[in-house]
């Protein structure tokens, strides 16, 4: 979402453009949201940062909390939401390749019980079985 609002900052269109842009072109809780959201400041019930914060702590999401921040911030502030998107998109990017190198890390540990339990009892009984049936063993 990050990304697609910040082409369309990019591409000169407004944040409210570019988000009901997103909120148009997509289906699912985030774009529904959203679009709750986008709708709730255009018509004066809250302002923008209400409404992003609001659907920040509906969803849960941790980024989407750092999303509203950093978009009231820039408003305040007057900085360029763009260049601010883009560096929040590249952090969360960052973020998500940690928590993926993470899984990543523990799955050796998680495949030590089916090694344990299937793999090896066959392999040992492959390569014993016929020394004991050579041996005259079995």
């Amino acid at each position: 979402m990050v990304d697609v609002i910040r082409l369309g900052l990019s591409a000169g269109l407004s944040f409210d453009a570019a988000l009901g842009l997103y909120c148009a072109q997509r289906t699912g809780e985030l774009a529904d949201r959203m679009a709750r959201a986008r709708m709730s400041w255009q018509m004066g019930m809250v302002t923008r940062e209400e409404g992003l914060a609001a659907a920040a702590r509906d969803m849960g999401v941790r980024q989407l909390e750092s999303f509203a921040a950093a978009v009231g911030q820039a408003h305040a502030l007057g900085a360029p939401l763009a260049d601010t998107l883009a560096r929040q998109g590249r952090e969360m990017r960052d973020a998500h390749r940690a928590a993926v190198e993470r899984e990543i890390e523990r799955a050796p540990v998680k495949m030590l019980i089916p090694t344990g339990t299937l793999i090896l009892p066959a392999l040992l009984l492959s390569i014993v079985g016929p020394l004991l049936a050579a041996g005259g063993m079995l």
